[in-house]
């Protein structure tokens, strides 16, 4: 009998400071404004800008850059299509080149904050933009011979997660 009435005891003991402890963390707890950007701790939505896909071919200002000593493909960036939209993608016109001379032209973009790259559209034969169906943003990977999203991130687009803001900046970190 007197153990149950410890136990009971014990119990509201327990159930009270419980109480007091929902009530103290309710009373720190702090709305967040999404729209307070001076809160370091208010959510932050991303959205994707609208995508126009460039009207023109690339132009002959190709900038190449390095990628790996084991790929024998050649990458470039085509200069003038670099663009840095709102959303803080940076936007290119990308020309891989074959031993061969077969070029493959796309128009990609990077987010530095993710780490991840998305294509939105390829340059098909007759010179004609073809735009990507389904196409989604994927982690870029930095293993593999012919990882030029990851070359690009670390050399040239990114200072760390941050984009660099201006193809003035990029081209010059851009390495043949």
């Amino acid at each position: 009998m007197i153990q149950h009435s410890i136990f009971k005891h014990i119990f509201k003991i327990l159930l009270s400071l419980l109480a007091t402890m929902s009530i103290t963390a309710h009373a720190q707890y702090k709305t967040l404004d999404p729209n307070d950007q001076n809160d370091p701790d208010a959510p932050r939505f991303w959205e994707e800008a609208e995508v126009k896909i460039p009207t023109a071919p690339p132009s002959k200002d190709l900038k190449p850059f390095y990628v790996s000593a084991i790929t024998q493909l050649k990458f470039a960036l085509d200069a003038p299509s670099i663009t840095f939209g709102k959303d803080e993608v940076i936007r290119y016109v990308l020309v891989i080149t074959t031993p061969s001379g077969g070029q493959q032209v796309s128009y990609e973009g990077i987010r530095c904050e993710k780490y991840e790259w998305r294509l939105y559209a390829t340059m098909q034969k007759d010179g004609e933009w073809h735009k990507s169906v389904n196409s989604r943003w994927q982690l870029i990977r930095g293993a593999g011979h012919n990882s030029y999203h990851a070359a690009l991130v670390k050399d040239a687009f990114c200072d760390n997660s941050i984009p660099r803001r201006s193809a003035k900046e990029i081209i010059p970190l851009l390495k043949p």
